[in-house]
């Protein structure tokens, strides 16, 4: 994303000394990391094309690459926002940043989404519900929570360790029934992760065998998952744990076969996102640009997709075959690339990233 996934270079240093403090030439600006870049561009496109599937759970075969798709791609999402979230642990005036790149967005596009609902979709309006999450726009709200609780995770010896036993025990709370605050407890744990691991690991997926070994994966992860999902072998997955959407009693569950089942997911998160990472190209590519544009794919495609859904579109039964599927899918996909586009950029830049920092005080320098 933009500035919600911060841009694909390390953290400014602290304080200047020597000559950079002297007044003398600043360093040149770090490059861009293509890799990075490509991360978040086809983690994006993954969001699109998910969504679209969504609405094709009568096929087993889609249904089965939807929850491999879904058992990774969000918790990557976040993990990617948590890498880049660690300007945080270094300044405090990366905080002046939430307001303008969160709440503002979030309160033009909700306002969006619930008109959408009332124009298209027939709901009635409600003025209590013109600003509570709806459809994708929990991310911006959790980002809000995940990036105050910065400060706590830089002083913890075992950061992931506690904020895995959170988004456990948080699965009990009776606030797991907002789905939103499910989202933000659950997927607390790839956040973290992301805000603290040590980039010399993930250089490791990095490597040419890394690549090779994460591309297998996950194509066998799929014919796994059609097994899986017809239920012959084993339970078919409960949608809850790889939405984050539900707490253990609201799935059917007790406190501690719920926090096996997190477990469980989390696990599969790690080991399919690792999978993922290593099987990104790492050079400069057409889309690589794409990939600092990818706050536009997240937050317009969900107008777009929506509309087809409110509208019968995606319910039409010429597309519920082989062929309407892989249309759809191709369809998803050129509809992630064509919103990370600089024309949809400049046309949007208005709503994605709102010129709002008039809101904020004057910085004041300190030392």
């Amino acid at each position: 994303m933009t500035e919600t996934l911060p841009q694909s270079r390390p953290p400014s240093p602290g304080p200047q000394t020597g000559e950079a403090a002297a007044g003398t030439a600043p360093p040149a600006p770090r490059q861009r990391d293509a890799y990075f870049d490509n991360v978040k561009f086809f983690t994006a496109v993954l969001v699109v094309v998910g969504h679209v599937w969504a609405e094709f759970g009568d096929s087993h075969a889609v249904h089965a690459a939807y929850m491999v798709l879904y058992g990774f791609h969000m918790p990557v999402f976040v993990f990617v926002s948590g890498y880049f979230s660690r300007g945080f642990l270094r300044s405090t005036d990366k905080f002046r940043s939430i307001f303008p790149t969160l709440i503002v967005p979030y309160v033009i596009f909700i306002v969006l989404y619930r008109m959408q609902l009332v124009l298209i979709n027939d709901v009635d309006f409600r003025l209590e519900e013109l600003f509570r999450p709806h459809f994708l726009m929990w991310f911006l709200v959790a980002m809000v929570f995940w990036r105050l609780s910065v400060p706590l995770w830089g002083h913890l010896r075992h950061p992931f360790a506690v904020s895995l036993a959170l988004a456990l025990v948080g699965g009990t709370w009776a606030f797991t029934a907002d789905s939103t605050l499910s989202r933000t407890a659950g997927l607390l744990p790839f956040f973290v992760l992301g805000l603290t691991i040590e980039p010399r690991h993930v250089q490791v997926l990095r490597r040419s065998w890394a690549r090779w070994a994460g591309i297998a994966l996950l194509l066998a992860a799929l014919p796994v998952a059609y097994v899986w999902e017809r239920g012959t072998v084993v339970p078919k997955i409960n949608k809850g744990f790889v939405w984050w959407t539900m707490g253990y009693e609201e799935m059917g569950y007790s406190a501690l076969t719920g926090m096996a089942g997190r477990v469980l997911a989390v696990g599969f998160a790690l080991v399919l996102g690792a999978a993922f990472l290593a099987a990104v190209p790492r050079g400069q590519a057409w889309y690589t640009r794409m990939g600092t544009r990818t706050m536009y794919v997240y937050l317009l495609h969900g107008l777009i997709v929506k509309t087809l859904d409110y509208t019968g579109v995606l319910g039409e039964p010429a597309l519920h075959n082989p062929a309407g599927i892989v249309a759809v899918t191709l369809a998803a996909v050129a509809l992630g690339v064509l919103l990370a586009t600089a024309p949809v950029q400049r046309a949007t830049h208005w709503a994605v990233e709102p010129k709002a920092r008039w809101l904020l005080k004057p910085a004041h320098g300190r030392t």
